[in-house]
């Protein structure tokens, strides 16, 4: 038994997370091959929503990307939400 929620992901949003988090299935994880922009928006959204982390970053900052086929790490995800955010503060 876990003393934390669990959450299932699609395969194709598995695909996405393991590019940018340490881990899927753990309540404590590592962002990783990201700005730091875009982190800070993450967390900032974060601290106001229900979601997960996970969630928040698939739903509000990967948006339509196309992962299709491609298995490299894009450095630049989440930047043009990241900037929205930021030019709203």
């Amino acid at each position: 038994m876990h003393g934390y929620a669990t959450e299932t992901f699609t395969v194709e949003e598995q695909d996405i997370l393991r590019r940018y988090f340490t881990n899927l299935d753990q309540p404590v994880f590592a962002l990783v091959n990201l700005p730091e922009v875009v982190k800070g928006a993450l967390f900032a959204r974060y601290s106001r929503t229900h979601k997960s982390l996970r969630r928040l970053f698939l739903d509000e900052f990967v948006l339509d990307l196309d992962v299709t086929g491609d298995s490299t790490i894009d450095a630049t995800v989440g930047l043009e939400r990241a900037d929205e955010l930021y030019q709203k503060v």
